[in-house]
């Protein structure tokens, strides 16, 4: 390397935690601000389904109950099973605080989000600082993570962001117990790895699972200096404990989950599937050019990419334009740090497994790798490259005032490169060499959009070039030209995502359009219990999950793991209504294009007796009897087993009576009566763990009908307690409690040793 005598050495000032971490609360708070001031609003997913989520399960603990249930959505489905109810994520249960007036205002959420985004920064800097990175230069890691692409386009789903927010601190103690074999670190780290998992979000906790394996790989294979053959083994140990300790702290949640999902909508998927929200080759171009293919947020659509709207986000692993210039200074003298190696490799590995179909990673590890074949929207892998590029935005500046003060002619190739970079790809879009052939009919308008947003990545680059060169040409001081940089990092990040999430509509107000409705279906609810169909083909008159929120019992609903069996395969949607209990039903009148709410007669109590059962294996065979005209639900119960008892009594004169005097979130009390030995009919879903106790002994709770319940109650008067007391949930809890406790004791026991051996 060629040098020059300096004139003066470039000295890298240095900041103090409390003003790093003020620093990434208050940019964020800037980027936020209309969040926060509630001028604009979080929109999408956490509108319709994050929101419904999180104040069902903070008003029903806030009441004194857990939510194990739900009976308000799709006729009644689990709850805490869902992993996406994040019930047990700690922070999820501080939100019952917040409950006032039998609600959950969204402010809360949208706080509970910001403060994980200002976390992730937090944690990514104290992360950059474990990896001797200078603390001003762990600011701009930590800033960089917190206001990334990824960061920002998926703030409407607060499982996402909850996890991610996490892994910095996760593999800050995860390294620290691999260098010093520390079980107190072991046991912090198995804790809030199994923590971050509570949050919610199963394809993430995959990836961070194998982002950690790969880590330990790293370090086992390239360690910092030659360690002998027991170290090694004590590295194997450490991990193992981190990792047995966060499967038995997440058992409460995992248990119930693993029972759910082989009896979910998301059962199994297939390859096909599985490249939904996948990269292309072309859209690595967003790494400069964030919006080149247009965007898709709170304001409407532009994107023309691949796939449909949503794809935006779920490809999007910008992380600034600064960013990208400051990772060149790694890439040009990768090979100086054993670090910057293994977070390029991961930086490259996640975009190359991103790409989907268009490369091999992802059939292969879909093929070979558990796991890796039960998910879509692949393009998620991306977060890895924004955690990788984050620090390594870090490590590269670091690198660039190494450079700077030994005079090295390669700081300006590089800035003439990235220079070079930025034109050559500004000319192509400006001649239409990148713009698509087959979408002739608004050639004219992508063009114009995509010359736009190309132009401004070349003003911000051309000016964070200028800063870094004028730094090392010591026209600008070290503080001055750093400070300059993260303006034009924060900058260039609100120009990219502030109105990303900027809704128009107000939660509250969404939800109160449909009061009169609401209401008029509650006062009817005081005399009976009936089910309500708010949609039909594309008309919905209330939210899909408005049920959590109003707490009115719909056939609706929204949640990735819907169960498989909801609607009875009846012969039409009226008779499968008739089944659930639906009084209340969307009426369309097609002429006019308007819906309306009617009510019906024909539909069936919520709780009935039938006389007469037939017993049918075959689930096709099944469908096809359910769905004849000799079906009748008010004279026959079908089963796919050999029920208890089997019943042929065609009196229809002989009727049971069954009247429901409790209905709690987890549990239905009766009383009921009847003339001869019968079925107690439940239009409640059927699932398992809700048991039946007749007089205080327990019954089995059959499946009938497809989808709903049916106990044996023998001739006479009897007191029915049906409750869900899911077998999976009382398993996992023990688990974690368990894990808990003896975690509790290793760390006490690890602080006392560590203050015997200081003596």
């Amino acid at each position: 390397m060629k040098k020059n005598k300096t004139t003066s050495e470039l000295v890298i000032p240095k900041i103090k935690d409390w003003q790093a971490i003020l620093t990434i609360i208050v940019l964020v708070t800037i980027f936020f601000r209309d969040i926060l001031l509630q001028k604009a609003y979080f929109w999408e997913d956490f509108l319709y389904q994050f929101y419904p989520f999180r104040n069902f399960a903070a008003v029903t603990i806030a009441n004194g109950e857990l939510p194990l249930w739900n009976p308000y959505t799709f006729s009644g489905t689990p709850f805490q099973a869902d992993i996406q109810s994040a019930l047990f994520y700690i922070p999820n249960l501080l939100l019952s605080i917040f409950v006032s007036n039998g609600k959950l205002n969204f402010f809360w959420l949208e706080l509970l989000i910001i403060v994980h985004i200002m976390f992730a920064g937090v944690g990514m800097y104290y992360l950059a600082k474990e990896f001797k990175i200078p603390s001003l230069f762990a600011l701009v890691s930590g800033l960089v993570f917190a206001l990334s692409g990824f960061m920002i386009t998926h703030v409407i789903h607060q499982v996402m962001i909850c996890q991610v927010a996490w892994l910095p601190i996760i593999l800050l103690l995860f390294r620290r117990a691999l260098a010093s074999s520390s079980f107190l670190y072991a046991i912090l780290c198995g804790l809030l790895l199994g923590h971050a998992v509570l949050a919610g979000f199963p394809q993430l906790s995959l990836y961070i699972f194998f982002f950690l394996f790969l880590y330990f790989v790293f370090e086992w294979v390239v360690p910092n200096n030659k360690k002998e053959l027991k170290a090694r083994i004590r590295m194997i140990s450490v991990t193992v404990l981190i990792v047995v300790i966060a499967i038995s702290f997440t058992a409460i949640q995992i248990l119930p989950t693993l029972e759910l999902a082989p009896l979910s909508q998301r059962a199994e998927i297939t390859y096909e599937k599985s490249q939904e929200g996948q990269l292309s080759w072309g859209q690595l171009i967003t790494m400069i050019v964030p919006k080149f293919f247009g965007s898709s947020g709170a304001q409407g659509s532009t994107f023309w990419g691949n796939g449909a709207y949503w794809a935006y986000w779920e490809t999007c692993f910008y992380t600034g334009i600064p960013a990208v210039i400051f990772l060149l200074f790694i890439l040009f003298s990768v090979n100086k740090n054993r670090y910057w190696v293994f977070f390029t490799g991961i930086s490259l590995f996640a975009i190359l497994y991103a790409l989907g179909d268009n490369f091999i990673l992802h059939k292969i590890f879909f093929s070979f790798v558990p796991g890796f074949d039960k998910f879509r929207s692949i393009g998620r892998m991306t977060f890895l490259s924004t955690f990788s590029i984050s620090l390594l935005s870090g490590f590269g500046l670091q690198e660039f005032f190494n450079m700077a003060n030994i005079q090295s002619n390669k700081t300006k190739k590089i800035l003439i490169i990235s220079t070079g970079i930025l034109v050559l790809l500004w000319l192509s879009v400006m001649i239409g060499f990148l713009q698509p052939t087959d979408n002739l009919r608004y050639y004219n308008q992508i063009h114009s959009m995509s010359v736009g947003e190309t132009t401004t990545a070349l003003i911000l680059g051309l000016i964070t070039i200028g800063i870094l060169y004028l730094i090392f040409r010591r026209t600008l001081s070290p503080l001055s030209g750093i400070i300059g940089l993260m303006i034009i990092q924060f900058v260039d990040i609100n120009i990219f995502g502030f109105n990303q999430n900027n809704g128009t509509t107000n939660p509250d107000e969404y939800y109160e359009r449909t009061r009169t409705l609401v209401n008029i279906i509650k006062q009817d609810a005081h005399n009976d219990y009936f089910r309500v169909n708010s949609r039909r083909e594309n008309y919905m008159i209330l939210d899909r999950n408005q049920g959590m929120i109003d707490r009115i019992y719909m056939m609706e609903g929204y949640t990735p793991l819907a169960l498989q069996r909801i609607y009875p395969p009846v012969k039409d949607f009226d008779h499968a209504c008739d089944l659930l209990n639906a009084k209340y039903r969307v009426s369309i009148d097609e002429q006019n294009k308007s819906m309306r709410l009617a009510t019906t007669s024909t539909f069936v109590p919520r709780a009935f007796f039938v006389y007469q059962t037939k017993i049918v294996n075959n689930e096709e065979e099944l469908k096809r009897y359910m769905s004849s005209e000799t079906f009748d639900p008010r004279k026959v119960v079908v089963f796919e087993e050999t029920p208890e008892m089997i019943l042929d009594d065609n009196n229809d004169t002989l009727k049971g009576n069954a009247e429901i005097t409790s209905y709690k979130i987890n549990s239905i009390s009766l009383k009921v009566s009847t003339p001869l030995s019968g079925y107690l009919v439940l239009s409640e879903i059927f699932y398992p763990g809700w048991k039946a106790y007749v007089d205080g002994e327990e019954k089995k709770v059959y499946r009938a009908n497809w989808s709903l319940r049916a106990i044996p109650i023998h001739a006479g008067e009897h007191k029915v307690d049906v409750r869900f007391e899911p077998q999976s949930f009382y398993t996992g809890a023990w688990i974690t409690f368990i894990t808990i406790g003896l975690s509790a004791i290793g760390i006490v026991y690890s602080i006392i040793r560590k203050k015997r051996n200081d003596i």
